[in-house]
């Protein structure tokens, strides 16, 4: 049986985020989506975590249903935010974990709040050398980095789509679709048409924050444990992903691990399963 979810919004001295609040126990997990994502993208994983877990997913500023903002789109910032959503929510420590771009956040998170902060948890995120994948200046990786026009889309072509993509693996098409629907909104043409939640120039200020992030200096200077959970299969993977994941625990010393998952880089909905069990076994070895 499911258990229970709560959603409601938290105040903060920014935004107000949403959060979806999955009843569970200790040691709590806090979790932070991708860029252009939403909490939801970790409901089929909190579903695996309860009851042992408590699972507190937030919406990131300007994204699902918190708060946009003019700006504040930096890792520090919106650490920032998650963390007074934490201190309203659950005060002691969690395991703090995040999904591509959330994982970076997560890190962030775990240095600038070590109190609160008993483990990272990086899904496919944090150990990745962007400068390797998309140049070497921001010139370069800017328009590779720009998402696809999606202002116009219709409910049943992101239906369509997800019914066709392996995320949808780890449940049904129908909940894969609801989950990748909390990315988009009504875009006010009066003909049941969506645009992205996310703004185009939100969206390009987070991907160069991201792209000029040193996830490896973070790393080297967290003091807490970090599991690296990259999609994949080390054997199967291109040359940088590999390099990153041994640069990265080269980076972390003796409070790195890494456990790879395979699928597609939306693991925590294609293969909800296999994070869950990772995260969990991360957890009790914290406990």
């Amino acid at each position: 049986m499911s258990r229970p979810v709560r959603e409601f919004r938290v105040p903060t001295s920014g935004p107000a985020l949403n959060v979806r609040d999955h009843e569970g126990g200790e040691p709590a997990v806090l979790t932070m989506h991708g860029l252009a994502s939403n909490a939801r993208w970790w409901d089929l994983v909190a579903a695996r975590l309860a009851p042992t877990h408590r699972v507190i997913a937030v919406d990131l500023r300007g994204h699902g249903l918190s708060d946009r903002t003019d700006g504040g789109y930096d890792f520090d910032t919106v650490a920032r935010d998650v963390a007074e959503v934490a201190a309203a929510l659950h005060p002691g420590p969690m395991v703090v974990a995040g999904h591509s771009w959330g994982a970076s956040v997560a890190l962030v998170y775990g240095l600038n709040h070590p109190e609160t902060t008993l483990g990272v948890v990086c899904v496919d995120g944090g150990a990745t050398d962007l400068k390797a994948y998309f140049g070497p200046t921001w010139e370069m990786a800017e328009q590779t980095m720009k998402p696809p026009a999606l202002r116009g889309v219709t409910p049943q072509v992101l239906r369509d789509w997800m019914d066709s993509s392996p995320i949808s693996e780890g449940s049904d098409p129908e909940t894969a679709a609801a989950i990748l629907l909390g990315n988009f909104e009504d875009d006010g043409s009066g003909a049941g048409t969506l645009r992205p939640r996310l703004s185009l120039p939100h969206h390009m200020e987070i991907a160069r924050h991201l792209y000029e992030l040193d996830g490896y200096a973070v790393m080297e200077r967290l003091r807490c444990p970090v599991l690296i959970v990259p999609a994949g299969h080390p054997d199967h993977e291109d040359a940088p992903k590999v390099r990153a994941m041994t640069r990265a625990t080269e980076a972390l010393g003796g409070r790195g691990s890494v456990v790879w998952v395979d699928g597609v880089h939306d693991i925590p909905v294609q293969r909800p399963d296999e994070v869950a069990a990772a995260i969990a076994d991360f957890a009790a070895r914290l406990a």
